[in-house]
């Protein structure tokens, strides 16, 4: 094993601080090599150890019989074993550097990864949660319409039976049987000259509002799509009967049958 002094004398040809140097031959004594003070130097350690040298410390030391006897050539030699082996274990924890850098890289790309699959999954339930819901509306819908228009077949059958009675000769049981309810309706909204409208929206809240009984039903479409900003197309429907259509647009309130008052429910077209 190299004396302290030999060994100081090849770190300072090498560069080394003496200070740091100093602070590595107490710290490792007479455990001391070219390789463990070079190490002790790169992780802070001399340089703690440095701050407690004493002159004692600072002293040089008698020179060492055994590298007395040692040629020129030979400790040149020597030194340049420990420099190749210094370079070889700085390469080594290069490449550990390197190693613990690339696997970070691959943690942290993982973790990206996971990140993405959730938000994903998170997406998917969102977008089946709006599926399933357009779906169950649309067949509240058509349940509703199929109710409707159960009804209207069996207001049909009704009106075909109560005529067929009437051309057998068979007498009404009541003057209601056969007169219909719309001739008071109209009667009574030539009167007023106005129609009270309570339309349910689509968003569940109800509006009142009065019309002229003349105003056909596309103003009153109209008057709820400016009212309400809506940007589709919308018809109305009422109980016991099918959504009014494009013609029916085109006929006043009063001969809808809808004077002096009626509940409209706004719906999709």
């Amino acid at each position: 094993m190299a004396s302290h002094t030999v060994l100081k004398e090849q770190l300072l040809e090498m560069g080394f601080e003496e200070n740091l140097i100093n602070g590595a031959l107490k710290l490792l004594k007479e455990n001391a090599t070219l390789e463990s003070v070079i190490e002790s130097i790169d992780n802070g350690t001399a340089e703690e150890a440095s701050k407690t040298l004493t002159e004692e410390d600072l002293k040089p030391e008698s020179k060492d019989a055994k590298n007395e006897d040692k040629s020129p050539a030979e400790i040149e030699e020597k030194k340049k074993a420990y420099a190749e082996k210094i370079k070889q274990r700085r390469a080594e924890i290069e490449e550990k550097e390197k190693e613990a850098e690339r696997l970070k890289e691959l943690q942290r790309r993982r973790d990206g990864k996971d990140i993405g699959k959730v938000r994903e999954e998170l997406e998917r339930k969102q977008q089946e949660n709006y599926i399933e819901s357009l779906k169950r509306e649309k067949d509240e819908e058509k349940a509703a319409r199929d109710k409707i228009l159960k009804q209207i077949e069996l207001d049909k059958a009704e009106r075909r039976a109560r005529a067929q009675g009437i051309v057998s000769g068979e007498k009404p049981s009541t003057a209601a049987v056969i007169t219909p309810s719309k001739p008071s309706i109209v009667s009574s909204a030539s009167k007023t000259g106005k129609t009270k409208l309570a339309i349910r929206l689509l968003d569940g809240t109800q509006i009142v509002e009065e019309f002229d009984d003349k105003e056909v039903l596309s103003a009153v479409r109209a008057y709820i799509v400016t009212q309400k900003n809506i940007d589709f197309n919308i018809t109305f429907t009422m109980p016991l009967r099918p959504p009014f259509n494009e013609e029916d647009m085109t006929k006043s309130l009063f001969v809808l049958g809808l004077s002096p008052n009626a509940r409209l429910q706004v719906i999709k077209r």
